[in-house]
């Protein structure tokens, strides 16, 4: 695998990443309740979760890459259905504001333990990330060019990219609260996320 493309799939990944998701709303709420060191337990677990499902993605693509011949169409109908579903989904938000059920109660005090535990619970209990991962990965790797040095590369990449987009998205709610509670930020985040699911799903299919 070539530095290229592992400069690519990390671009992808920062562009995913800094797009708003329920992940990064719950985090945002986590630091509105109850301070950014918790959020960041929370995202913690999100990301653990993440490359959990990641890696079930790298190995079965792998596994079955030589079979999937006639095939690979369907399955790239299928991803960019769903992402097609995805910004539908972000554009209807944005047009008529209705915001997903918040993950944790206003005033939940939970622990360290807990908070990071209902991190790794949403990824792992939602196996629409594990259908991003197989339409992500294909879209800018060469399935069959994945080593066991570059598969770790790769997680290193979702480590760089994840951690400091966290980061700024919980610096960002601990200091402007307000800001981000208003209605035009929420629904300028709703576009963004819709136009990149959008582009991701075209790109899929004209890759």
């Amino acid at each position: 695998m070539t530095i290229e493309t592992l400069l690519l799939f990390a671009g992808a990944l920062l562009v995913l990443f800094l797009t708003p998701g329920p992940g990064i709303a719950a985090m945002i709420a986590r630091t509105l309740d109850t301070g950014p060191w918790h959020a960041a337990m929370y995202g913690a677990g999100i990301l653990l979760g993440d490359m959990f499902w990641f890696t079930l993605a790298v190995t079965g693509l792998s596994a079955v890459a030589e079979q999937l011949g006639p095939f690979w169409l369907a399955a790239k109908l299928v991803g960019a259905s769903y992402l097609g579903w995805m910004a539908y989904k972000a554009f209807w938000s944005a047009w008529t504001g209705a915001r997903p059920k918040p993950v944790f109660k206003v005033g939940s005090k939970r622990g360290w333990i807990a908070t990071f535990l209902a991190g790794i619970a949403m990824p792992l209990s939602n196996p629409k990330p594990i259908v991003f991962y197989l339409t992500l990965v294909p879209a800018f790797v060469p399935i069959e060019a994945i080593t066991p040095w570059s598969f770790a590369a790769m997680l290193l990449i979702m480590v760089a990219m994840a951690v400091p987009t966290a980061a700024f998205y919980i610096a960002a709610a601990h200091r402007a609260r307000a800001w981000l509670s208003t209605p035009t930020v929420r629904r300028g985040a709703d576009i963004l996320t819709g136009c990149v699911m959008t582009a991701i799903a075209l790109l899929l299919l004209l890759r």
